[in-house]
């Protein structure tokens, strides 16, 4: 089940299509550093009647644009990390920011851009209270902003969504610390997208992948480029490889027979790891290495053994291929 907060931030991407939704979001951080938040969706009445998609436990209510929408409203209370369940949001008593511009860790897998949708489809209004005033925001809201509340709508076509008090600017400067990229070894081999997750000692202002808003359909065949960066402009930056295809056997032909000295020629597309013949380990060193001709870049192996041999070349995202040799 989606949290209150995650729910109201997210909810955009599921009904974008459809550009009859209103989210409103009430978050107050209180003394204990508890945060307390209420949310209303509204639904379009004429909307919901021709769809038959009246929400339970509803009120109809005229909103600011004159139309009528059932409204559901809930009030919760828990910590930041309850309330926001990505990396791209944090509030705490003297920070809030919210980037907007960049795909949420729910919304990697749809493609989608969450600032697209909202701006575009449907209207999100957001007030957020800190413990203290709120000296630096960009909030939009002009009339509804003042002391220590901070108010935000899809009117506002900028970036990410912040307010900070006098202490939050302080914790800003002051950070030297760039973000962690998690669930990755900078520089390896992966047949599969690696599942990649974000954190930061603030907060992350934006995670691309080869240049783009970070999705996994960015992701492409060969060598991809992550980069994190926070709200003070520290950087981190990982590679990783996505290779599905195994190494490359040719000279032999799997379950032939040879007569005499046999040679075979090995590649991997990106990195070979390993091959071995019999079970014993070949030496891949620069020698093997052909330098020209119909085999260049493949490795020169030699089968010795006379009978059954079997050839198994491995690759550094784990694909194999496995010959069998008389």
């Amino acid at each position: 089940m989606k949290k209150a907060a995650t729910a109201f931030l997210l909810l955009v991407l599921a009904l974008s299509v459809t550009g009859c939704m209103r989210l409103y979001g009430s978050y107050t951080v209180n003394s204990d550093g508890t945060i307390t938040s209420t949310t209303k969706e509204s639904l379009n009445k004429e909307f919901a009647d021709q769809m038959g998609s009246i929400p339970e436990n509803s009120v109809l209510e005229t909103l600011e644009d004159g139309q009528q929408y059932y409204s559901v409203t809930e009030t919760k209370t828990g910590t930041a990390t309850e309330m926001f369940e990505n990396s791209d949001v944090i509030m705490t008593g003297d920070i809030f920011y919210y980037a907007i511009s960049g795909e949420t860790d729910e919304t990697v897998n749809s493609g989608h851009d969450l600032s697209e949708a909202i701006n575009k489809s449907i209207y999100v209004k957001l007030s957020v209270t800190l413990l203290s005033d709120i000296v630096d925001t960009n909030a939009n809201v002009t009339t509804e902003t003042s002391g220590q509340t901070a108010c935000f709508d899809t009117s506002f076509t900028g970036a990410s969504w912040y307010a900070y008090t006098a202490h939050g600017k302080e914790l800003i400067a002051a950070d030297v610390t760039a973000p962690s990229i998690n669930n990755i070894t900078d520089g390896g081999y992966y047949r599969s997208v690696p599942d990649v997750t974000f954190s930061d000692d603030i907060c992350i202002a934006s995670k691309t992948l080869n240049g783009k808003p970070y999705s996994i359909l960015n992701v492409v065949d060969g060598m991809n480029t992550i980069v994190a960066t926070d709200i003070k402009g520290n950087i981190s930056t990982a590679t990783f490889y996505i290779d599905n295809k195994p190494p490359v056997i040719k000279g032999v032909k799997d379950g032939k027979k040879y007569t005499g000295k046999t040679y075979f020629y090995v590649k991997d597309k990106l990195s070979l790891a390993s091959v071995t013949v019999n079970g014993k380990k070949q030496k891949l060193g620069k020698k093997k290495l052909v330098k020209k001709g119909k085999y260049k870049d493949y490795y020169k192996l030699t089968l010795k053994k006379k009978g059954k041999n079997t050839i198994v070349a491995k690759d550094s995202a784990g694909n194999r291929i496995k010959f069998k040799i008389n």
